[in-house]
């Protein structure tokens, strides 16, 4: 397939930006809205043609030089919003996700995910100190017209946030990574998204003093701990200056929420300050005070007061803005509220588990269900000396787990999930529904299986009360968000 000129619409999900042309799709990389660019198709699938900029003709105003050259165009795909402005990445994120919600989760679900979160959608950048600026996503009269907040960017420049990297082996014994859509090894000499206690590590200024470590075609885990550099090449770890160390496990501190023991090739949150705020934004949705009933959020409401907290929602019809008056900017705020019963999914190395145990009721239960047996182990330690009456089970999550718990719990739950990418899917939030969980807390790395999962919870009698996204990736397309969804009156 030979280059084509194209001129770029809107983004999709995934770091696309869509083109049509002669009555063909276009699903395109390393470009923005509104840019005219020749591209070079690189694979297609079904009847769309998935390509790359290969020149850019009209600019937009909102590129920059990539932050990381080998994040571009035949490069390793590690960073493939590095040619955009950090404030417009969260912008394009928040239109993305508004595309999701409504193309994907229907009008249903897109409109109470605009109402919950005060009429706009945005993506919040986070920071080296933590939540910053917003940016917004607007509806409007003629639909879901996005652009640009009010709000000044964050003077973060989105690097060195990064607190694990991933990395291959190259035949000389040098860091790589595989190119996008391939598997040809790409040597890099700098990884600037990284913690500055990995990219400006030993690995990268004298990557001769590991040559006893780093196998050639071998993998490594790189981790910024609370001990300092880690890596781990399969079988041991190592510090700075490439001497094995003791300990076989990574130690992780999360401000606010103390210290945590992670397997080496475990999951964590790559971001720095990750852990911390999703930390904080899950126990206010399930402390929070705050009870959204149906009328108050319909999309339609006409200065419906919310009796929980006291919140009055203006409905400006003439231009379908939702405006939210003395509520913080739609922020949940941490109540009192504790839990007989809480049933947590996904729960990993118990980065939740521990806070959720801190709001049991006296006698209350905290039951959670894990599929990797590593991530169960570490769990089992981070939650040594836990309050409450804990059951920490590994095992597949579906929707016979979660009729065996039906069973056993003794009050509604709350409940609080975090997929993998992939999302729960719908045998799982159907049978999730069926338990009638009073609140489910959703955290969502990927806005395509969210939407899909809130249309499953939606059409089982659940609203969405809160939805806040934010911007954890970066100069990549990911975005982060937490849900939190409350049974209909």
């Amino acid at each position: 397939m030979s280059e084509v000129l194209l001129k770029l619409l809107r983004p999709v999900h995934g770091g696309y930006c869509l083109a049509h042309r002669d009555g063909q799709t276009y699903m395109v990389r390393f470009g923005l809205p509104g840019e005219q660019v020749k591209a070079v198709p690189v694979a297609k699938k079904g009847k769309v043609i998935f390509a790359e900029v290969s020149e850019v003709l009209q600019a937009s105003e909102q590129r920059q030089v990539p932050v990381w050259a080998l994040g571009g165009p035949a490069g390793t795909g590690g960073a493939d919003l590095c040619h955009v402005k950090l404030a417009f990445q969260r912008t394009w994120k928040a239109q993305v996700l508004a595309d999701c919600l409504r193309r994907l989760g229907g009008e249903d679900v897109y409109a109470q995910a605009l109402t919950a979160s005060g009429g706009e959608l945005r993506c919040e950048g986070v920071n080296a100190a933590h939540a910053g600026t917003g940016h917004r996503c607007r509806d409007s009269a003629t639909g879901a017209t996005c652009g640009e907040g009010t709000d000044n960017a964050s003077s973060d420049d989105g690097l060195g946030y990064r607190l694990r990297a991933d990395f291959e082996i190259s035949t000389a014994k040098h860091l790589a990574m595989t190119k996008f859509r391939g598997e040809e090894l790409v040597e890099i000499t700098s990884f600037p998204l990284a913690d500055p206690m990995i990219s400006d590590s030993s690995l990268f200024s004298n990557p001769d003093s590991w040559s006893k470590v780093l196998k050639p075609g071998g993998r490594i885990r790189t981790w910024a701990s609370a001990d300092g550099l880690r890596v781990w090449n399969g079988h041991a770890l190592f510090d700075e200056s490439a001497h094995p160390v003791a300990e076989r496990n990574v130690r992780l501190t999360v401000p606010g929420f103390g210290d945590y023991l992670v397997a080496p090739s475990g999951f964590w949150q790559a971001h720095r300050q990750a852990a911390q705020v999703l930390c904080e934004q899950v126990i206010a949705a399930a402390t929070s005070a705050r009870v959204m009933n149906r009328d108050a959020l319909s999309p339609s409401g006409k200065g419906v007061r919310n009796g929980g907290s006291g919140e009055f929602v203006d409905s400006n019809e003439a231009s379908g803005s939702i405006k939210t008056i003395g509520s913080n900017d739609r922020l949940l705020i941490p109540g009192n509220r504790r839990w007989e019963e809480i049933l947590e999914l996904y729960s990993g190395a118990g980065l939740f588990s521990r806070p959720l145990a801190k709001i049991l009721d006296r006698g209350g239960r905290l039951s959670t269900l894990e599929g990797s047996k590593p991530a169960v182990k570490m769990a089992r330690k981070n939650l040594s000396g836990a309050p409450g009456h804990l059951q920490i089970h590994a095992g597949r999550v579906d929707a016979r787990a979660l009729a065996d718990y039906a069973d056993k719990m003794k009050a509604p739950p709350l409940v609080v999930m975090d997929p993998p990418r992939s999302g729960a899917g719908q045998k799982v939030m159907a049978a999730l529904a069926s338990l009638e969980p009073e609140r489910i807390i959703y955290v969502a790395c990927d806005p395509a299986a969210l939407a899909r999962d809130l249309k499953v919870a939606v059409s089982h009698g659940y609203q969405i009360a809160s939805l806040q996204a934010y911007d954890l990736f970066p100069h990549t397309h990911h975005v982060e968000c937490v849900v939190l969804m409350s049974k209909v009156d």
